[in-house]
């Protein structure tokens, strides 16, 4: 059996990025079909999804690398 590779932390940031952009953009498409102006939501979700991932990476960055 192989043994366990951690990924590099820019692969992590990475993801990190995707994912959060990802849920901001549900959460803005969401919002945006409430309000009736989904371009809005989406453009909203998407920076604050990034918003939340660069403070993650900059204040959290242990939890990132998981230690």
């Amino acid at each position: 059996m192989a043994g366990q590779v951690q990924s590099p932390f820019w692969v992590k940031v990475i993801a990190t990025f995707t994912g959060c952009a990802s849920i901001g953009a549900l959460v803005g498409l969401l919002g945006g079909a409430l309000t009736q102006n989904v371009e809005r939501g989406l453009a909203v979700g998407v920076v604050g999804g990034l918003l939340v991932a660069l403070a993650l990476v900059v204040l959290k960055p242990e939890r990132i690398r998981g230690e």
